[in-house]
């Protein structure tokens, strides 16, 4: 399982990657993403940049234009109605291409990140791929990569850290419902190409879910040391096949993973696509654990 070292980047690095993969509707849906090799590396990251304004990017997939807009209210942050969480856009200049950033339970934080928007800001956290809005919808905020969940960010020279927690119970889905998770992976395919350095993946939905909930069986336990995550090999019958859990260090998992005994487990995780899997011809997901409970 990739366990790469944590990356420090600046947004005027990450922003071009994160933003050039492009779309094309089909049939089938179409998703290619250049520069594989540089994002399958990428797993804990920190960047800095600016705290933009809210925006919303829009895909064409004709063009593979990006616009970016932003919102009635002008830009301020509040709290997705959904899960409590805070979408804010770290980048380089307003209404240029961002990185998507997700911080959990964010009400308390609402203030500082208001306060923050145009400064100098450092963002630290998971780095995420998932085709929930990938751009094919009129609706989507076009991303597929995203540092979420941000573990802290160092605001008006302060850093702030949070915890990785169970969002509202509303926002949790489980594997066969609202959609057979199972089905909807089996269509997708993937493709690499060396010379370019190009995924192709094909056969999505053109949407996901995050949170799920799901009921197995734990092995395979190995325990991270410094900043490497520990990792444990999980099995559901929901599933139908193993599929490999992270839990971040520092997390309320990785305590949990360590001091679990037995095997059978309730979980909450964030599905994620595995690109170190992808470039070699296998589209894999990987579960980033949130919380751990005895089944």
């Amino acid at each position: 399982m990739r366990t790469a070292a944590p990356s420090v980047l600046l947004a005027a690095q990450l922003a071009p990657l994160v933003n050039g993969y492009s779309i094309s509707p089909g049939p089938p849906k179409v998703i290619s993403v250049p520069h594989a090799s540089q994002l399958a590396r990428i797993q804990d990251i920190t960047v800095t940049g600016t705290l933009l304004k809210k925006q919303l990017v829009a895909l064409d997939p004709k063009t593979s234009k990006r616009t970016a807009t932003i919102p009635a209210g002008g830009g301020g942050y509040t709290a997705q109605s959904g899960d409590g969480d805070l979408h804010f856009c770290l980048g380089t200049a307003q209404l240029k291409p961002h990185i998507a950033c997700e911080l959990q339970s964010a009400k308390p934080y609402l203030a500082i990140f208001n306060q923050a928007i145009g400064s100098t800001v450092a963002v630290s956290g998971y780095f995420r791929c998932m085709f929930e809005h990938p751009g094919f919808n009129s609706n989507d905020d076009a991303h597929i990569f995203e540092i979420h969940p941000v573990r802290a960010a160092t605001l008006g020279g302060h850093i702030n850290t949070f915890l990785v927690g169970i969002p509202d119970q509303k926002s949790i889905h489980t594997w066969t419902n609202p959609h057979p998770l199972g089905v909807q992976d089996s269509r997708i395919k993937v493709k690499y190409d060396k010379a370019t350095d190009t995924l192709t993946f094909t056969g999505m939905d053109g949407q996901d879910e995050n949170y799920v909930n799901v009921a197995g069986m734990i092995s395979a336990i190995h325990t991270g040391n410094g900043t490497a995550p520990s990792t444990f090999t999980f099995t559901s019958p929901d599933i139908g096949h193993p599929v490999d859990g992270i839990c971040l260090q520092g997390t309320t998992a990785a305590s949990q993973l360590a001091r679990f005994k037995g095997s059978r487990v309730s979980l909450v995780a964030l599905r994620n696509i595995d690109l170190a899997k992808a470039v070699t011809g296998n589209y894999v997901i990987c579960l980033l654990a949130i919380d751990i409970q005895p089944g």
